[in-house]
């Protein structure tokens, strides 16, 4: 199940990414093995308590942060897997466009220079397509999710030999040891950064996936073998694969202008566009509709409603150069990650630490005032999210790292991620033993 979340067409995004940013293969592998390894122990630490009690996300919040103190938590994580969300419906839908373009019979190079002209399109049809879906409660692609990441990996990975055996690639040189970067570079670490935050943000919600699992064991292997695993591979597949390309082509791109033939791009763009949209169902819908359900109070359906046309609007159409959908991912991912860190700081900190893993699931239940887990705010949780969002901005101020979205100025941290998972988790330990002092 891991490996049908894990691997989607945005994984080889990832080698695109760290080859655009000027780090060797080396360093790409090595800082995809930091990130996706980090994300895998805090998925085990995370994940622990859904597996022996069984409960949902919403509701082991309350732990940490009370009955309505989730409720901030729950809307960070949601907006984020909105995000995701409407990005990977892009990609899917961008894989779509071009696929059909290549069965009509259009020329490579027209497909890659206007093809996300019509993606709009595209998006809206796959939209209205998922929503159909979603509202089958999304059992019904089960089996389609697990065997459509396969496919795009194996096809991925045979085009990409594929195209080093090529006459006009032949020559290339592929800068396997040495970049343009150092390893302690800005550029070193912000990658890193980025391969931590691409999977970490079910870091909090990964109770919403994992609760029914049998066996504490899964937890360990299937994120190594599923999660880990995929993402070295894919970042150094999508490296090589984009480098030769000359790096300003998307590894979507990439299948339309150099498969062999056009039966075999269409079905790669094909197996990208099916893998990518089970990603996004398996991925990120039920952590969005736990908290709409939550939070607002609506049914199913209706959600998945709100859910479509938000998608759409949020989603980068309007990106009209692959290259600049490179630039995008990077900076959303980047952007939410000062947010998640200190959410899964205070969760991780309270059961393993605060806690020591003793937990009564029916108190968690209880909605009355006499509740053991703070029916109302929390403040011990919620104060220290607010402290790890504010030690991030002083660590900012004090490395002069800032930068500016809609004028808003944000901490410039390549690892904002892990700065505000240690300053919460910190901020709640001491938080908690000066209470009982």
């Amino acid at each position: 199940m891991v490996v049908a979340l894990t691997v989607a067409t945005s994984i080889f995004f990832l080698g695109w990414i760290s080859q655009i940013l000027g780090l060797s293969l080396v360093q790409a592998v090595v800082s995809s093995f930091i990130g996706s390894g980090a994300v895998a122990a805090l998925l085990y630490l995370n994940g622990y308590v859904g597996v022996k009690e069984g409960i949902p996300y919403p509701i082991q919040l309350r732990l940490s942060f009370g009955n309505r103190g989730a409720m901030l938590p729950m809307l960070m994580v949601v907006f984020v897997d909105l995000v995701w969300y409407a990005i990977d419906a892009f990609i899917a839908a961008w894989a779509m466009t071009e696929m059909v373009l290549v069965i009509l019979g259009w020329p490579s190079d027209k497909i890659v220079s206007q093809g996300l002209s019509y993606t709009p399109i595209t998006l809206i049809v796959y939209l209205v397509a998922v929503a159909a879906i979603g509202m089958g409660r999304i059992k019904s692609i089960k089996w389609v999710d697990i065997l459509s990441g396969p496919l795009i990996f194996i096809f991925f990975g045979w085009f990409v030999l594929y195209m080093m055996g090529m006459p006009e690639f032949a020559a290339k040189s592929i800068p396997v040891w040495e970049g343009g970067v150092s390893w302690l570079s800005s550029e070193f670490l912000l990658n890193t950064a980025i391969q931590t935050a691409w999977w970490g943000m079910i870091v909090p919600n990964i109770s919403d996936i994992c609760r029914y699992n049998n066996s504490i064991r899964s937890l360990a292997y299937g994120h190594v073998l599923g999660l880990v695993f995929p993402q070295v591979l894919g970042t150094a597949i999508g490296f090589v694969g984009t480098y030769l390309a000359g790096g300003n082509y998307s590894p979507i791109d990439i299948i339309a202008m150099y498969s062999p033939t056009p039966l075999l791009g269409a079905l790669g763009l094909f197996f990208a566009f099916l893998a990518t949209a089970t990603t996004a169902l398996t991925g990120y819908l039920p952590g969005i509709m736990n908290a709409f359900i939550r939070i607002f109070k609506l049914s199913w359906n209706r959600v998945i409603l709100i859910l479509t046309v938000l998608s759409f609007f949020i989603a980068p159409w309007y990106i009209k150069e692959s290259l600049g959908i490179a630039y995008q991912l990077l900076n959303i991912t980047w952007y939410y990650s000062m947010f998640l860190g200190p959410v899964a700081g205070v969760m991780i900190v309270d059961y393993w630490i605060v806690r020591r893993r003793r937990v009564v699931v029916e108190e968690l239940y209880n909605n009355s005032r006499g509740s053991i887990y703070h029916n109302g705010v929390f403040w011990a949780g919620v104060g220290s999210f607010i402290i790890g969002i504010l030690g991030q901005y002083v660590t900012a101020i004090i490395q002069g790292k800032f930068y500016y979205v809609f004028w808003i100025p944000l901490p410039g941290l390549e690892l904002a991620w892990y700065y505000g998972f240690l300053i919460s988790g910190t901020a709640y330990y001491i938080w908690n033993k000066w209470k009982k002092g």
